[in-house]
């Protein structure tokens, strides 16, 4: 990986260099500003701008425009990162992690349901403790009018009390709400969803051992974003800290704006290890992961690899998440009835192999039924490949790579396995093209 950043790219530089020192003051004083609060080399920030005033307006020679234009769109380029940034920075401790894609949780969860649940109970056995802590916001009426105390003191708000505040909650008959580090109320919900990527930092990614199974936790819009399974990729997140509790240990924290800075690429790897990162490959190689289970043993993986729970009294079992092979015999692309999920709807198909059949002969047992539900649907566009130029849409007979977690039923004596699928990967090289399309009307049989 060494010599990949180590080649002919001076002269590139040296350009930069020159192009930088011929800008004007106030364009280079606000560059440095923001390379300044982003802890970013200079020359890269310099870099950027002239990327983008090339991309946006087709400058490529700042020294022919005007001083105060050269402004304007440094300045444009501060505020829109801004933007990005309380949606897009990376928040403070991410690095560079590489690797891809593999699937999204079926599901949205309240991030912030446990806070609500420990401000309601905090406030309620100590008011003021809870309001010293920072935390915790306390509304109050005082001449008609809202007022906030936090631990900065009291300020009066312009709303009225015959209006609820944004955000606000009940506790111990009291209105309150959270705070945000600057003391301001801060959402009382925040929608995540966790997608699955399969990879390491990128200063370890070749290193021995190093490559997981990790959850990146999207909060916010990034929670509904469409992403390109089994694509390499670089992201920007925080690994979790030392003292983690032993359940989130796999947990990728994530700026707001995530997925709007997502890079696919494979540069991060030399062109020889290249190959390797192919889905095909990548996904089943046991010596970089174990989470490749071939289908005929995922009752095995299942009894190995799950772990039980409990709710509201009632004990649970959880299968892990695993990678498998095979071959599409039966899929459903169009939308079913599930009340399961979280709109509704549902999708199947089903996979095989001579190894499964050879074990089971022609049963039920030699198909593994594997449920798509609308997130995975949608975000992650599973019934087709890609290719440079297009989507194809897969048939029946083709053979995909499933990303997904194992359930078992017992039915006629038998263990009988089946996938919660998160993520499908198809490879166009290794698919039978589904028709779409076409005449379906009787008339098309007179």
């Amino acid at each position: 990986m060494t010599d990949e950043y180590e080649d002919n790219g001076q002269n590139e530089d040296d350009h930069t260099v020159a192009v930088s020192s011929s800008l004007p003051e106030g364009v280079l004083e606000r560059l440095e500003q923001y390379a300044t609060r982003t802890k970013q080399d200079i020359q890269k920030v310099v870099t950027d701008f002239l990327a983008q005033i090339n991309k946006e307006h087709g400058c490529t020679d700042p020294s022919q425009e005007d001083e105060d234009l050269l402004i304007d769109w440094a300045e444009q380029m501060f505020i829109e990162t801004r933007n990005i940034g309380s949606g897009g920075a990376p928040m403070a401790g991410s690095v560079p992690f590489v690797g891809c894609f593999v699937g999204v949780d079926d599901k949205r969860r309240d991030r912030r349901s446990n806070l609500v649940a420990r401000a309601k109970r905090d406030f309620t056995l100590d008011p003021n403790s809870a309001i010293g802590s920072g935390m915790v916001g306390h509304y109050h009426k005082t001449d008609g009018l809202w007022s906030l105390s936090t631990n900065k003191g009291s300020s009066l708000t312009e709303m009225p009390v015959d209006e609820i505040p944004d955000n606000s909650f009940i506790a111990d008959g009291e209105r309150i709400c959270l705070l945000a580090k600057s003391g301001r109320p801060k959402a009382m919900s925040m929608n995540g969803r966790n997608y699955h990527f399969l990879g390491a930092s990128e200063d370890e990614f070749t290193n021995d051992g190093a490559i997981q199974l990790w959850r990146l936790d999207m909060q916010g819009e990034d929670a509904d974003a469409e992403i390109l399974i089994g694509e390499p990729c670089r992201i920007m997140a925080r690994p979790p800290s030392e003292k983690a509790a032993e359940g989130f240990k796999d947990v990728l924290s994530t700026s707001m704006g995530i997925s709007k800075s997502i890079e696919y690429t494979d540069a991060f790897v030399n062109d020889g290890m290249k190959g390797l990162l192919k889905p095909f490959k990548f996904w089943t190689d046991n010596d970089l992961h174990p989470h490749y289970v071939p289908l005929d043993e995922l009752v095995d993986a299942f009894e190995s690899g799950s772990r039980t729970f409990t709710i509201n009294g009632e004990q649970g079992r959880s299968g892990p998440i695993v990678f498998t092979k095979g071959t599409v015999n039966r899929m459903s692309t169009e939308p079913r009835d599930n009340q399961y999920d979280e709109d509704g709807r549902g999708y199947s198909l089903t996979l095989t192999s001579t190894a499964l059949q050879s074990q089971h002969g022609s049963t039920d047992a030699a198909d593994v039924m594997c449920w798509v539900g609308s997130a995975c649907n949608d975000l992650v566009n599973p019934f087709v490949a890609r290719t440079d130029d297009e989507t194809i849409p897969y048939a029946e007979r083709s053979t995909v790579l499933v990303c997904g977690r194992i359930a078992v039923k017992r039915k006629d004596g038998k263990d009988i396995p089946s996938l919660k699928v998160m993520g499908v990967f198809a490879d166009a090289r290794r698919i039978r093209q589904r028709q779409t399309g076409g005449d379906t009307g009787k008339g098309q049989f007179n």
